[in-house]
């Protein structure tokens, strides 16, 4: 009725009559017919809402409009006294004057009630709630476990974006994963004001998602909910639980929070199934993960060609491959570009893809400029993701802003305590710091999170070194190569140690076997040139640098800061790699 005799769209009703929520559109003619049905004129109300096929409604009847406000209680009851006179709007039911004051009083009374209980309602209803966990979703079988943890995961990542409400990212909740939840634990150790736990069933092609919310300050369930999912929902049910979600916190949100919120990555659902499965291999880390992952963003690329966040995680997947040194960086930067590239195409604001993007830049391009801006581009769009805050410490470390990049890393691990990795590069920053002893006393608070920890046994085992402690650091490798035989970065830390140490026979053997995993893989000539370093060749040490070079390794960027190229630094050769790599003063 505010627009009279005009057409409403029905994605305009939609909005404004369920702002914020995923609803569908049959809602829409359901809830007209009940408005029709009480108007009456005509059986179907045909007389008042008019139906425009596949777009929308229009209101037809007569309107008049009134500044209820504006009149005095003798004039809502029919009486006389000063102010405008009511004219009623026209009315498809025959009224007399009684009838129409009994209508205004009658009105006049509901509202005040209304106002009445909507004020109790909120005297009694708590603070929204500023923090809250999303624990991995339980499954009945665990053929579902990719479905469930992510859908778990893309409803943390909308979360995140809600400016005000502190969510606990998922390196932070995955060891609650794969056991009986306690709550309350949760949330002390999360310290979180409210954790959402779930289970996920599957039922032939459909689903079946139960979950609850748990106020960890009263100690009780305060919301249970159960979601029936059609096959064809998938795609739309993050949006549509992050919105039930935020409803249950009491959070309201501005309303481009709201839109950003309710966007669907894809409207095919076999589509988001590929997306889904790639981004569960993709957490492993592992090389045979990461390319089987590739394989199934490519699969949801082939679906839906406009599926940004696809585009963005094949970037992610290339980029990880060149960072591990899994391939050569020349087969993964470069592949990289052009998918976070089209991500950006298709939706600019898509922060993961502008940190992609940075970390192709950094690491490959040596674009420092690039980088910077690409970083603070993600971090702008989405300041809660702690993962943004850790790679940007560590390009501000490269680049010789030791101090920003320790306050940034400080920022990720307040956004995500729990985090091996942030926790990890804790330890990291200290170590190219010179800071040895605080390197390795956070190193070992990582590894009584996890024992197995692949990449807090690399970097202890690094600052074992540099302490003169080489048993010992060759105790950490040893664990670290447990967790990930033949990998050459390792090989080339065990190498360079057993040099240092003084074991040349050993360092020597380790050539060889870096020699024999290059037939089959690749081996990064940094990790040669360190093994020489070690053995105190240095003409063969800067030959395998300029090698480095040329294959544009990743491993370059830590060339000033990274301790064991000590001997070498006093000579020019040094000097001039270090001017090739152009760094910013």
């Amino acid at each position: 009725m505010r627009h009279p005799g005009h057409l409403v769209s029905k994605d305009q009703l939609l909005q404004q009559v369920w702002p914020g929520l995923v609803v569908e559109e049959v809602n829409l003619s359901v809830n007209v017919s009940a408005i029709r049905k009480v108007l009456g004129r005509s059986p179907d109300g045909a007389g008042w809402i008019e139906t425009v096929a596949r777009q929308g409604y229009r209101f037809v009847g007569p309107v008049e409009f009134e500044n209820i406000a504006t009149l005095n209680l003798a004039q809502l009851r029919g009486g006389g006294g000063s102010g405008p006179p009511v004219t009623p709007a026209p009315t498809p039911v025959a009224a007399g004057p009684a009838r129409r004051t009994a209508a205004w009083l009658l009105a006049g009374v509901l509202w005040v009630l209304v106002a009445a209980f909507i004020a109790w309602q909120l005297a009694a209803r708590p603070d929204p709630y500023d923090s809250v966990a999303v624990l991995p979703f339980a499954v009945d079988v665990p053929a579902i476990a990719y479905l469930a943890d992510g859908i778990s995961d893309s409803v943390i990542d909308r979360l995140t974006l809600i400016r005000g409400l502190r969510v606990t990212p998922r390196a932070s909740t995955l060891g609650f994963k794969g056991r009986p939840v306690d709550a309350k634990d949760a949330g002390r150790k999360l310290n979180a004001a409210a954790i959402l736990s779930g289970t996920l069933v599957e039922r032939g092609k459909d689903l079946t998602l139960r979950l609850e919310l748990f106020d960890v300050a009263r100690q009780r369930s305060v919301w249970k909910s159960t979601y029936e999912i059609p096959a064809t929902d998938l795609p739309h049910l993050p949006a549509r639980l992050s919105a039930d979600l935020l409803r249950e916190l009491r959070v309201n949100p501005p309303e481009a929070q709201i839109n950003a919120l309710g966007r669907r990555p894809t409207a095919h659902d076999a589509a988001y199934r590929a997306y889904l499965q790639g981004r569960f291999l993709w957490n492993e880390r592992s090389e045979e993960g990461l390319q089987r992952a590739i394989k199934h963003f490519h699969r949801a690329i082939e679906l839906d060609a406009d599926f940004a966040l696809a585009y963005a995680a094949l970037a992610d997947a290339h980029t990880t491959l060149g960072y591990l040194s899994y391939v050569a960086p020349v087969g993964a930067f470069p592949v990289a570009r052009p998918y976070a590239l089209k991500a950006l195409e298709l939706d600019p604001s898509l922060g993961q893809a502008h940190a992609s993007l940075a970390y192709i830049k950094f690491y490959f391009d040596w674009d420092w400029a690039g980088a910077r801006e690409e970083f603070a581009r993600a971090i702008a769009l989405n300041p809660n993701d702690p993962l943004a805050h850790q790679w940007y410490a560590v390009y501000l470390l490269a680049t010789g802003d030791a101090d920003a990049a320790f306050r940034e890393i400080g920022t990720g691990h307040r956004l995500d305590p729990l985090s091996l990795a942030i926790n990890t590069d804790i330890g990291f920053h200290h170590y190219y710091n010179g800071r040895e002893a605080q390197a390795i006393a956070q190193l070992q608070s990582v590894l009584g999170m996890k024992s197995d920890f692949l990449l807090a046994h690399l970097w202890m085992g690094r600052a074992l070194v540099e302490t003169g402690r080489y048993d010992e650091a060759l105790v950490e490798t040893a664990s670290a190569e447990r967790v990930a035989p033949g990998w050459p970065v390792l090989v080339a830390a065990r190498g360079y140690t057993c040099g240092v140490a003084g074991r040349k026979d050993d360092a020597r053997s380790v050539l060889l076997e870096m020699e024999a995993l290059s037939t089959h893989r690749f081996v990064t000539a940094y990790g040669v040139a360190l093994v020489h370093a070690g053995l105190g060749q240095k003409d063969e040490a800067f030959a395998w640098l300029d090698k480095a070079f040329e294959e544009r390794s990743n491993w370059l960027v830590w060339l000033r800061l990274d301790p064991r190229w000590k001997s070498l630094r006093d000579d020019r050769r040094f000097t001039a790699l270090v001017e090739r790599m152009k760094f910013p003063s």
